[in-house]
């Protein structure tokens, strides 16, 4: 039998694999301030066309919003919205309920400065 009580190191919710919830909470997190597509690609580890995806989807839910770098770029920031931030929170406590008894390990809220 597999010991569950290790699972807490793998990743947030607590298995080995991400999932899309997961994948999308990081995205969000690496774009709270703003951030370019390959910048969040490195960060959160995905590929290319993982990260079109994945944007696609989440600027088509308006969690996130993309603007030119510069009004004569081709680059676009990519930063969470009011919406994301929203979607931040909601994950966050979900990642409480299933946190591993015993640990202080917490995903805190975002909260606006």
């Amino acid at each position: 039998m597999r010991n569950f009580h290790r699972y807490e190191e793998s990743s947030v919710m607590g298995w080995g694999n991400r999932g899309w919830l997961e994948i999308i909470e990081f995205i969000l997190i690496a774009c709270t301030n703003g951030a370019l597509k390959t910048h969040v690609m490195y960060k959160c580890n995905l590929n290319s066309q993982q990260v079109h995806q994945y944007f696609d989807f989440l600027l088509s839910c308006k969690l996130l919003e993309r603007k030119p770098q510069s009004p004569d770029s081709r680059r676009f920031i990519y930063k969470t919205t009011t919406l994301g931030r929203r979607y931040m929170d909601a994950y966050a406590q979900i990642a409480e309920i299933f946190k591993p008894p015993g640990t202080n390990k917490k995903l805190e809220p975002y909260h606006s400065n």
